[in-house]
């Protein structure tokens, strides 16, 4: 009996033994294994259908129309701007007319036989003026008529000589001051031509004159002119007032030396082209 119930606890304790080997093989995996495995399986299967990084994306092409350029034409940058140069022109055209008062020294009156003393003749000028250059320095040429002469007096009775030249002065001009009011000055030589003259006289009361032959007469005279004057802006021109004096060389039919003399008075108009 003894023998049995020792037998009996013997196979009692084998078959725990071996239940409790069974319920361990049988028992499920950990949280954190089934958790690890899940992931792997998650992330693989992400890994199948939607990439997560940038580089194991696909960009489908899409068309689009070429962007237009536009192109704009380029703009002047905004610079301070001289009034003066702003309205300046290099070429300007104009007119200019005035009063002469004239002297010609080293003429010789000896074969008159009465005591007589030089006057100024009153006379006139007009012509042409191109003036090119900037607003401050410019070159000046113009082409003028003008009368040059002398007169000899005593008393009330006279004898005159008057001659028309043509004259080519080349003038070197600076100006300054403001745009509507500019002051200049100028000064270059001068070529002229002896065209005609005319002389006249009155003795007694009574008048005569007579054209002078000019015939083996040096006809070309040179000499210098300078001046000085205003400019007052007028409309796209500008008005210019003058006082200039002009000294030639020059010759009579005796081969002898003479000096015309000119003070000149003048207006003109000048306007950019």
């Amino acid at each position: 009996m003894k023998k049995q119930f020792t037998l009996f606890i013997s196979m009692t304790i084998v078959l725990a033994n071996a239940t409790a080997s069974l319920h361990a093989q049988n028992r499920p995996a950990t949280p954190k294994s089934v958790t690890r495995k899940t992931s792997s399986a998650t992330n693989y299967s992400r890994s199948q259908s939607t990439p997560t990084t940038p580089a194991m994306m696909t960009v489908q092409p899409t068309l689009t129309k070429p962007a237009q350029v536009v192109r704009t034409q380029p703009t002047a940058t905004s610079r301070p701007v001289n009034p003066v140069a702003m309205n300046a022109s290099r070429v300007r055209l104009g007119l200019r007319l005035g009063v002469n008062s004239s002297l010609i020294s080293g003429l010789d009156f000896s074969a008159v036989p009465r005591d007589l003393q030089p006057a100024r003749v009153t006379g006139f000028h007009a012509g042409t003026v191109l003036n090119i250059g900037g607003p401050t320095f410019s070159v000046q040429p113009e082409l003028l008529f003008s009368q040059y002469g002398i007169r000899m007096t005593s008393g009330a009775d006279y004898v005159q000589l008057k001659y028309n030249l043509l004259e080519l002065p080349i003038l070197f001009k600076a100006s300054f001051g403001q745009p509507n009011l500019r002051i200049f000055i100028n000064a270059g030589p001068v070529l002229a031509y002896t065209m005609s003259g005319t002389a006249s006289l009155l003795d007694a009361g009574q008048s005569d004159s007579g054209k002078i032959d000019l015939t083996g007469t040096g006809r070309l005279s040179y000499g210098a002119s300078g001046g000085s004057g205003v400019a007052l802006k007028a409309g796209p021109g500008a008005v210019q007032l003058e006082a200039r004096y002009t000294y030639l060389f020059s010759s009579n039919e005796n081969n002898a030396k003479v000096n015309p003399q000119n003070f000149m008075v003048s207006v003109g108009y000048l306007f950019p082209l």
